[in-house]
Parts: structure tokens; sequence; C-alpha cells
């Protein structure tokens, strides 16, 4: 690991995946705002689902590293000739996700798409592809790079992870690749405990943003706006240590600094 001396002087560096729209967006925005410095990956500068470019504009020191695509093998060879190369991370956000783990089904077809008697395996290996290998293939191609002691990772999770809140069924490639992630972080927690890097499961609660059905639908269904869910995730964030590492955390409540509760796994 790299040594945590001398760095009380600078500001940390965060690397947050999937930056290109929604809640990967907004953390940028904000972490930027704070004067933090940023590398901010993404597939392609255009989100891919709006087509708009939001992350070239975000004002501070953000670097934006394109052609990452967190679900190819080969996603550590493209960060290891990236900006980001050599690079000390003190906080890695694991952000980038996908409802299915394609852009074919849109809407509220996403939902109808993986009931029980629809849901393809196709579906479900796609989803595992992204959200459940992707944080995995990141960290072990960052994981020399973290700060140690005194890293910390967040792979960003959902409350329909949870085993034991599911009550109503459904949407089953997308709560089975994020429980397995749960499982991914959990096991990092322990593997990374040596070297004092802290790593949680966080949930951002239900937000309106461009993931999954599109802002509109996520409103209607009663969604957060993303920049208080994103202030109350950053609040999870800066409140990690080694004594809270392990844990699956939400955000909960409406306010703006945003409680925060431990999820059942």
């Amino acid at each position: 690991g790299v040594s945590s001396q001398g760095s009380d002087t600078t500001m940390p560096t965060w690397v947050v995946t999937g930056a290109s729209s929604g809640i990967g967006l907004e953390l940028v925005k904000q972490l930027a705002a704070r004067g933090e410095k940023v590398y901010a990956t993404c597939r392609t500068l255009k989100s891919s689902m709006s087509g708009n470019d939001g992350i070239s504009s975000v004002e501070g020191d953000v670097t934006v590293v394109e052609g990452i695509d967190v679900s190819l093998d080969n996603v550590g060879e493209a960060l290891a000739k990236s900006a980001l190369a050599g690079v000390t991370i003190d906080v890695l956000v694991d952000n980038a996700g996908s409802l299915n783990g394609t852009r074919d089904v849109e809407g509220g077809a996403l939902f109808e798409d993986q009931k029980f008697s629809n849901v393809s395996m196709d579906r479900m290996r796609a989803a595992f592809e992204v959200n459940t290998l992707g944080p995995l293939r990141v960290q072990q191609a960052l994981d020399e790079q973290m700060r140690s002691p005194g890293g910390k990772v967040a792979i960003i999770s959902t409350g329909l992870a949870s085993i034991e809140e599911n009550s109503s069924g459904g949407i089953h490639a997308y709560r089975t690749s994020k429980a397995g992630v749960n499982m991914i972080a959990k096991g990092l927690s322990c593997d990374l405990k040596e070297r004092g890097i802290a790593v949680q499961a966080v949930a951002p609660g239900f937000v309106v943003s461009e993931f999954g059905g599109g802002t509109e639908m996520m409103a209607k269904m009663g969604g957060r706006p993303v920049d208080e869910a994103c202030a109350s995730l950053l609040a999870i964030v800066d409140a990690m240590s080694m004594e809270n590492s392990g844990a699956f955390m939400t955000v909960v409540g409406q306010q703006k600094g945003g409680e925060s509760k431990v999820m059942p796994w």
C-alpha cells in the first residue's frame, strides 16, 4: 500500500466510477465543489440514457477518465493506461451499475422484464457482469493504489439487495447481482482490514435520476432529488472508519444532511 504520511496538507483524492449521469455525476459535482481532487470514470462522456454530456463541464479539480467499462475483464488494462495510473487513491466509490445490464429495455418495461416469468438468463448474467463483478474488477485493478492505512471503498448498493427485506419478489437480475456485490463488500472489508482500508456497501435510497426507469418515472414513484441523496451518501462515506467497516448502510429520511442506518443483509 501507499503510506499516508504527509497527506494532511493535500485534499483527498476520490475515484467515482459510472460518473456520466445520475448519482455518479452528482457525486463528482459535490466533491469538486468541496475542493476534493476527483477522477471520474465513465464508458463515454455522454450519459448512456439521455445522451447528454454533463461530466465535461463540472467545475473543479476533476479528471475525466473515459473508456472505462467495469463489465469488461480488461478494465484493469484500461485503468492502467489512463490518467489514474500511479495515483494514490483515498476514496474509491464503486457507483457504476445497471438495473439490467443493457439499454435495450427502458422505462416501465425494466421491471416487467425482470419478473420471474419473464427474466432471461442473459439478463441475469448481464446484470451480474456490471453490478457484482464490476466493483471486484476495479478493486483488483486499483488495489495497490489505495491509501494504506486510511483508504475507503464505498460500493453503491440498494435496499433491493436486502434478502431480509425482500417481501415482494421480482426485479430478479438487479436484486441478485446487488446481493452478490454486498457479499463482495463484506469480503473486501475482511481482506483489506490488515491494511487499514475501510469498505462498506452503501444504498442511496430511492432517488430521482436517469437510472432505471428515468427521472420522470422515479419522481412519480416518490424518489428523492439526486442532490439530497448524494449529500447524504457523502455523509455516510465521510463517516466510514475501520470501526464501521463491513457494514451495509442506507440513506434514510428526506432532510439534506441525511440520516443513515444499518440495513439488514
